[in-house]
């Protein structure tokens, strides 16, 4: 399984999208295998992410990298696959004007940092280089020298984003149940 960066601090160099990046856009259907999350699987999904509009765009990335957009960004099918190529691309965060739902609850449920700012396509270009404070909820272009508040995450996504994502969640649970005597085998 593959994980995203639980910094607290980010900083990384910007790529700029536009509105209405769909997850058919990041991963295309046709590369999308069963979520197994085997090397193999997240080796077609990083190659081929965003291979529509940037051909090659997987060996541009860096880690740390950050991935910036316009409007309604994920929007489309449900699937995690999306979500997993973007960390195993190397982004440590998306942040764009509005995100959709459901590619925002699968960010949270593998531990991806997914956040919406308003107005933040008007203040950042390609190249430059951010500071994301998931602390004191601030977000610094460091090459402009723009700052701007961030909405904090409730207090159970900040939970399982910082645990790893859900799975890794339900598994500390059901360890702390087993030790208390709730469960008689080991998960």
């Amino acid at each position: 399984m593959i994980h995203a960066q639980r910094s607290r601090v980010l900083v990384g160099r910007v790529w700029k999208f536009g509105d209405n990046i769909d997850t058919d856009v990041i991963t295309p259907a046709d590369t999308t295998c069963f979520g197994l999350g085997d090397a193999e699987e997240i080796r077609i999904l990083k190659e081929n992410a965003f291979r529509s509009i940037r051909p090659g765009f997987y060996r541009l990335v860096r880690p740390g990298d950050m991935l910036v957009a316009g409007r309604n960004f994920g929007l489309g099918s449900h699937r995690e696959q999306a979500n997993t190529a973007l960390v195993s691309l190397g982004f440590s965060v998306v942040i764009a004007e509005s995100i959709a739902r459901i590619f925002f609850r699968n960010s949270v449920a593998i531990g991806f940092h997914a956040i919406q700012v308003p107005g933040i396509t008007t203040n950042v270009e390609e190249g430059d280089e951010l500071r994301v404070d998931l602390e004191r909820w601030r977000l610094q272009n460091l090459t402009n020298g723009k700052e701007t508040a961030i909405e904090p995450y409730s207090e159970l996504v900040q939970r399982i984003i910082e645990s790893g994502g859900i799975v890794e969640v339900l598994k500390a649970r059901i360890e702390a149940d087993r030790k208390q005597g709730k469960f008689a085998t080991r998960i």
